[in-house]
This record gives C-alpha cells, structure tokens and sequence, in this order.
C-alpha cells in the first residue's frame, strides 16, 4: 500500500486540516488530528478511485521521511 506524505495544519478551536502535496486535489479535516488523519485516509483514497475512473495517471507518492503520512486504504 503506497503512503502519500500529508501536511497537518492546525486549526481553530481544535479543528485540523490535513493536504497531500502529491495529491492536491485530496483535501480533510476533523475534530482533531486522529479524526483529521482518518478522514484523510477516506478522502485519499477517493479521490485516487477518481483518478483511475477518469484514466489519468496516479500520482507517485513521496517518500514521506519523517513526515506524516497516510496509507491509501480502499484504493486498488
């Protein structure tokens, strides 16, 4: 399973939002960064299913280091 590298941006009143840099259409956040890393992985993964629906090249995932990352799930 590929792990996309994820950017957490903290936000008001607990709220986080959670963008993939290889995949700028894949946009979440939640109540916290658990809940906002969860729904990340749902969001990924959908928006991959997209791509392939429309025939268009998946994005190649960047070796995340010591960065976050999220494991494209329900993709494949």
């Amino acid at each position: 399973m590929p792990r996309y590298r994820a950017t957490i941006i903290p936000g008001e009143e607990g709220l986080v939002l959670v963008t993939f840099p290889d995949v700028p259409e894949a946009v979440a956040c939640g109540s916290g960064e658990d809940t906002a890393l969860e729904q990340a992985a749902i969001v990924l993964g959908l928006v991959l299913d997209g791509y392939r629906s429309e025939h268009r090249p998946i994005p190649l995932a960047t070796e995340p280091g010591d960065a976050p990352s999220v494991s494209v799930n329900s993709f494949g």
